[in-house]
């Protein structure tokens, strides 16, 4: 212990009489190890840490399967006989949640509401922090209605209050008691803010519906894979009892862990590796220094061994300076990685789960230590090695004669900066792919317009009777009024699912040959069997103006009017893609539809237009058949509704806007977003991965132009006396630029190639984040070689110019 600390204290003396090397190493090593800290705290965070809840393992979640095998949600009657069939768990649930305006806080506030069973809370093995949960009298259907608050929605609009008598919350047309707070932290379904008993509603009987999802806990000693096929066995039972009127054809268990993070995992896992990258490119940077630096004190290093000092000893300094350096790089790197989460974070799409998790824990503390120490010994090994090898008496020659290196150090350190540009092309190439991708996406015709608009969104309670759903379409029509007279506001339309918005509502429709064909569910379960009368289509209800709002083509027809009365005969809009594939050849004006599943209501549409296909889920997904139905007519099948107010400036028609909810429904809190900022959300996934590993590209790419460079220019002067001679002997200028420019050359196009042939196998993995460009996309491996070729030659091409300024006579009188 006593010669360890005599050489971390002449490490730090030799170090400090060095501060321009000692400043760049530390800043270098900072680099990499920060950025693999601040991912790898979002990995931690997401990926690594046990989900929150006792025993997380045994939490999962069930998925109806259909015939082609995709997942969807469960329909409450099967629901009920999985949960009474299966014998793998000790608790099952089903929930469903949906953003809602609730008041009776200190304000009314657009919330997330979730209806749960019984047993949602038991399955995750959770209690309320305050107060109680639900009781058997609450959880029945006319029970009295109860909510359970979120811990963050407690503090903000219940001041905090432990005592919850007497308080009440008003959503979806009920007021509810508040009876509980769960604990600080708890967040399932993500964003939720109040649970309430989905029991209180009527049962539903029908088993094509996909209303609700399900988790629940394992008994013990139960593992997913048993509780999978005890799932499916009792599926596969329902479908041959209940034949078409099911479509679950099968059923799956999922670790609930796994199903939070798995479409987030494949571009944490490839930013990671990226960051890896960038460390082992920091690192070789190091190397480098090293190197450089121990071959100038080679001369040092001879007379130690020969007055007696062992190769063990001179590998304990140089471990101890590279200690040294390391922790030095590894403590600034940790600040740096702080500051990189919070940057991560900025940016973070907001479809990465736990997020609130994300952070410097002791994990990350641990995991930059590690980082560190492991760093300190690969670099003290690789310089102590390579400075101690060689014969005392020719060290002390080469030093004698002037030469600070030797062939073996210069092909060393020229492997060295070969390593990181190849590393460095690795990392550029996937920028690149992303880069072009990013770019084919924003080419992408949505299908409606992408700016110049306000999207305001309401939700109110959903109406039960005649008399409600009438009060609701009075309330949207005087709304759009109230918005067209805000000053530069040029049109008004609302839709109950706005595209891109994450909400899907795909449902079954029959194509009929009379108005009275369907007069009841059971007419339409029977000709729901003929396949040549069924058809899939999103289903969305819009007003009048909300076509022309969004700048969604008429191509043939007519859009809604006033014609189209609440009395009249229902009409509807169809997409173009659904005219295309349901009738061919034929002209859609005319066609009746049935799609009373959606919302209860058997009455049929006549299809008076087909308007152009909108991307409803994603930029990347095509465009699905879409239904439009008439707002004035009909409902849909939730009371959430987008308007969107094209035209004027967003800070001037948001408090007008805003004013004229108030002026009709106080309780009803607005949500304003640009129609910009909407169609830029569904691009924050694809802009976080390009982002990162755009900026960990152009750091290596900094790094390897500086190891050529330093290569370069070192080599250069360790041969100032070769440059002399050769200009005393004749050559030009370009003749000494040009050996200089080959050396770098030689190194770029080495380093390249490899990381090429690197690059070919590692963009693979990026096969899942890319949308019109493959994986060996020729563009990007063509252009990002020849930038990185140039950098590197630009680099070479600094010291090649000092070179030939090497005066002969200066040159020959330094020896």
């Amino acid at each position: 212990m006593e010669t360890l600390l005599q050489d971390l204290r002449f490490a730090l003396r030799t170090l400090a009489r060095s501060p321009g090397f000692t400043a760049v190493t530390v800043l270098i090593l900072a680099l990499g190890i920060g950025a693999a800290a601040a991912l790898f705290s979002v990995v931690d965070a997401v990926l690594l840490r046990p989900l929150p809840y006792p025993r997380p393992e045994q939490v999962v979640q069930l998925w109806q399967l259909g015939d082609e095998g995709g997942q969807s949600n469960f329909s409450e009657a099967n629901f009920r006989d999985v949960r009474e069939q299966s014998r793998s768990f000790a608790a099952l649930a089903r929930f469903s949640g949906g953003v809602t305006s609730v008041a009776g806080g200190s304000e009314p506030v657009r919330a997330v509401a979730t209806a749960v069973s019984g047993d949602f809370f038991r399955a995750l093995g959770v209690r309320p922090a305050v107060g109680r949960g639900f009781l058997p009298e609450e959880q029945r259907e006319g029970g009295a209605p109860a909510a359970i608050v979120s811990h963050g929605y407690w503090r903000r609009y219940l001041g905090g209050d432990t005592d919850l008598s007497g308080r009440t919350l008003r959503f979806d047309g009920r007021v509810h008691a508040v009876v509980g707070v769960m604990p600080l932290g708890f967040d399932f379904p993500r964003g939720t803010e109040v649970w309430a008993p989905s029991e209180m509603e009527e049962s539903s009987p029908h088993r094509t519906a996909h209303n609700w999802q399900v988790v629940g806990r394992l008994r013990d000693g139960v593992s997913p894979e048993r509780a999978g096929a005890d799932v499916s066995a009792v599926a596969r039972r329902l479908k041959q009892e209940h034949g078409d009127d099911t479509w679950m054809s099968d059923a799956e268990v999922v670790p609930l862990h796994e199903q939070l993070v798995g479409d987030v995992r494949p571009a944490l896992l490839v930013l990671l590796g990226a960051a890896g990258l960038l460390l082992l490119i920091a690192c070789a940077n190091v190397v480098n220094l090293l190197l450089a630096r121990a071959a100038s004190r080679r001369r040092e290093i001879a007379v130690r061994m020969a007055i007696g000092a062992g190769r063990g000893r001179l590998v304990q300094q140089f471990l101890a300076e590279s200690l040294v350096l390391a922790l030095a790089g590894g403590a600034l790197g940790t600040l740096l990685a702080s500051w990189g989460v919070s940057l991560l974070l900025a940016l973070e799409p907001g479809n990465l789960p736990r997020v609130e998790e994300v952070g410097v824990s002791r994990g990350v503390l641990a995991f930059a230590l590690g980082t560190s120490l492991a760093v300190a010994l690969a670099l003290g090994l690789a310089a102590a090695l390579r400075a101690g090898r060689g014969a005392v008496r020719d060290a002390l020659a080469e030093d004698a004669r002037g030469s600070a290196g030797g062939a073996a150090s210069r092909r060393a350190r020229g492997a060295l900066v070969v390593s990181q540009v190849a590393l460095s092309l690795v990392l550029l190439v996937g920028a690149g792919l992303l880069a072009r991708s990013f770019l084919r996406l924003l080419a992408v015709d949505p299908g409606y317009r992408t700016s110049g608009a306000t999207v305001m969104s309401l939700s109110l309670p959903y109406p039960e009777s005649d008399e409600e759903k009438a009060r609701l379409l009075r309330f949207h029509g005087e709304l759009a009024e109230r918005l067209r007279a805000i000053p530069g506001v040029r049109a008004v339309g609302g839709v109950n699912d706005f595209p891109l918005g994450g909400n899907y509502s795909n449902g079954t429709f029959l194509i009929l040959q009379h108005p009275d064909e369907v007069t009841s569910f059971e007419d339409f379960r029977r000709l729901g069997e003929l396949p040549e009368r069924v058809g899939q289509a999103e289903y969305r209800v819009a007003d009048e103006g909300y076509f022309r709002a969004m700048g969604i083509p008429l191509l043939r027809g007519r859009l809604f009017d006033g014609r189209d009365a609440p009395d009249a005969p229902h009409v509807a809009v169809v997409s173009e893609s659904l005219a295309r594939t349901r009738w061919p050849g034929e002209d859609p004006l005319g066609k009746l539809i049935q799609f009373g599943n959606m919302d209860g209501d058997v009455r049929p549409f006549t299809i008076v237009g087909v308007v152009g296909d909108v991307r409803e889920q994603s930029l990347d997904a095509e465009p699905r058949p879409t239904f439009y139905g008439f707002s004035r007519q009909r409902v849909g099948p939730s009371a959430t509704f987008h308007l969107v107010m094209a035209g004027g400036a967003p800070r001037a028609v948001v408090p007008a806007a805003r004013a004229a909810v108030r002026g009709l429904a106080p309780e009803v809190p607005p949500r304003f977003r640009t129609i910009e900022e909407v169609f830029s959300s569904n691009l924050a996934s694809r802009r976080f991965s390009l982002v990162l590993l755009g900026v960990f590209g152009a750091v290596a790419l900094l790094l390897a132009t500086a190891g050529v460079y330093g290569v370069i220019s070192y080599g250069v002067a360790q041969r100032t006396r070769e440059f002399g001679i050769r200009m005393a002997l004749g050559a030009r200028p370009g003749d000494v630029r040009g050996l200089v420019l080959r050396q770098g050359t030689a190194l770029a196009l080495t380093g390249a190639a490899l990381g090429l042939a690197a690059a070919f196998a590692a963009t693979r993995l990026l096969g899942s984040l890319l949308y019109g460009v493959g994986t060996l996309d020729v563009v990007t491996f063509l252009a990002v070689p020849a930038l990185l070729v140039a950098a590197t030659l630009l680099a070479s091409w600094l010291p090649a110019r000092r070179a030939t300024r090497v005066s002969p006579m200066t040159a020959l009188r330094s020896e």
